[in-house]
């Protein structure tokens, strides 16, 4: 429960400090006192944004300090979730700069606006006049049957089944659309394959090739010349070559050897008949090796145009190679693209299957739930002198989503035989308030928030439906503290505790205070507040008698 609250250079309040007890707590105050900024200022302690307008005129920064104790056990494992050792009070501290920047701590250690906002939910349910377009919303009526039905669990477990047939479904359009693009993906990657295939590719190919080319580019030139020297060598069918020559030469003298002046002719020419016959040897298997093909010479012409285009398009070589890699890769997927479809078809048939029956289950579950809930709420109703309210759910059937496989409208009806309608057609800014205060008591046994506070409930509400509502909001102070911004002096009769907020004027300055009231000071607060004129010793009487009354309920 909220044990204390400080408050300082926040808006008109320069400073104070509030001390709180269990049971009824009433705010009451003239309008424009600041009843308001007691709500931003625990909204800010729970995480809620706090903008720099709410800092006092002319000073640093503003600071909210909130205390709590009896902490329920939510609120404890949010705590050690977070790394913050549980203890028996717990301080949640927000400071909000003039500059825009803030700050916020956990029993004195820094902490993010989001911890705060979750430890919050475990702490304190607020109730304004905006959460009555939790009614006028019919998107947020399943919020409501779920949490009172204690289905949350179970549709945790819906979602989650619903975001794994999500994304099965986003992978099928994916797969279904590369099939139907497949032969024409697949002509397209086949054929910027087949050009890379084409160059026959290796690594330093290139290289060889350029030096080929070079070898053919001079190779005519190369071969007539050897084809001249190995002609002049050994001759044809008209003439005799050198080596033929030399030989017969080297024959003649070899017959003149035993002459001594002619024995060193003889050996000389036979050992240059014999190299000579070695070099025409190697000139005539250098012809051999050189003969110009045309054909190959164009091959390989054609081969190093087809390198420099790629080169130009992919990179060097080794770029060449590794595109052609990842084409060999989508190209296999392309084929398994078609086994990988008709397996993920099936898996998403059975997934939908699955999500289809938890869906229906929800929906069964949430019917039961919705309906003991109308029966709550017209219970509820009842004592808030609304006896004619009948509630009806309305389920309708939509495509499946992530909420289930219905929509659901609480259905209304103020007057005997008139036929339920959407609550926003009905139901007055009075009704939805007492209607509201019906759901929050039924949802109240279903959480363990300790704090409830509604702010300005009574809107359009007096007499004896202020005086319900009044008694309604005690009684739900004997499980939880209950705190109750009020303009009705019903309500404010009711109440264990009674705060004055009001606001004064000094040197231009405005300031608002928060004041304990008991006794005297009490009854001519409550005197004030049903009063259309100055306050009468009648209408104190009547505030005493109200208060007595108050106190006996």
């Amino acid at each position: 429960m909220l044990s204390s609250l400080y408050i300082e250079n926040l808006a008109v309040i320069e400073r104070v400090s509030i001390d709180f007890e269990k049971g009824f707590t009433v705010f009451t105050g003239e309008t424009g006192a600041g009843k308001s900024i007691l709500i931003d200022a625990i909204n800010a302690c729970l995480g809620q944004r706090a903008s720099r307008e709410i800092v006092r005129n002319h000073t640093e920064k503003a600071v909210i300090s909130a205390s709590f104790i009896h902490l329920s056990l939510e609120a404890l494992a949010i705590l050690e979730k977070n790394g913050y050792t549980p203890e028996e009070e717990l301080v949640i501290t927000r400071e909000i700069y003039a500059d825009g920047r803030s700050s916020a701590r956990i029993n004195g250690r820094p902490a993010t606006v989001g911890m705060l906002r979750e430890l919050g939910m475990a702490l304190i349910n607020i109730h304004g006049q905006h959460d009555n377009q939790i009614l006028l919303s019919p998107e947020r009526h399943l919020s409501l049957i779920d949490h009172y039905g204690d289905l949350l669990s179970f549709v945790q477990q819906y979602e989650t089944e619903f975001r794994v047939l999500s994304r099965m479904i986003r992978k099928l359009r994916e797969v279904t659309a590369k099939e139907a693009q497949k032969e024409e993906q697949k002509r397209r990657l086949t054929e910027e394959w087949d050009q890379i295939e084409k160059a026959k590719l290796s690594e330093g190919i290139d290289v060889i090739l350029e030096e080929k080319a070079a070898l053919f580019r001079n190779g005519e030139k190369i071969a007539s010349g050897l084809s001249e020297a190995v002609g002049a060598l050994y001759g044809d069918d008209t003439s005799f070559g050198a080596v033929d020559l030399v030989s017969r030469a080297a024959a003649s003298l070899l017959r003149l050897k035993d002459i001594p002046s002619l024995a060193g002719a003889s050996e000389k020419f036979n050992s240059l008949s014999i190299e000579l016959e070695a070099a025409a040897g190697d000139l005539r298997d250098l012809l051999d090796a050189a003969r110009y093909d045309p054909a190959q010479a164009e091959e390989i012409e054609n081969r190093l145009s087809r390198i420099r285009k790629l080169k130009l398009k992919y990179g060097e070589i080794p770029k060449i190679l590794e595109r052609k890699a990842i084409l060999q890769k989508e190209l296999e997927e392309l084929d398994q693209n078609g086994q990988l479809l008709a397996s993920l078809t099936k898996e998403t048939r059975v997934q939908k299957e699955k999500v289809s029956l938890l869906a229906r289950e929800l929906t069964e579950r949430r019917k039961e739930a919705a309906n003991r809930l109308s029966r709550r709420i017209e219970e509820e109703a009842r004592f808030l002198e609304m006896p004619a309210l009948r509630v009806e759910p309305l389920f309708t059937p939509t495509k499946l989503n992530s909420s289930g496989d219905t929509s659901v409208e609480l259905m209304l009806s103020s007057n005997p035989g008139e036929p339920p309608k959407p609550i926003a057609k009905i139901a007055s800014g009075g009704e939805l308030s007492r209607i509201m205060l019906a759901i929050k008591s039924a949802l109240a046994e279903k959480d363990s928030i300790p704090t409830l506070i509604f702010d300005e409930i009574d809107t359009g509400v007096s007499g004896k439906a202020a005086q319900k509502i009044g008694r309604k909001l005690k009684e739900v102070s004997k499980s939880r503290q209950v705190f109750s911004v009020t303009h009705s002096a019903q309500i404010a009769a009711l109440a264990h505790h009674h705060f004055l907020i009001q606001k004064r004027s000094e040197e231009n300055r405005t300031y608002t205070t928060v004041l304990p009231l008991t006794g005297e000071d009490r009854v001519e607060e409550v005197a004030r507040i049903f009063s259309t004129d100055a306050v009468s010793d009648l209408m104190r009487e009547t505030a005493r008698s109200m208060l007595k009354e108050g106190n006996q309920s």
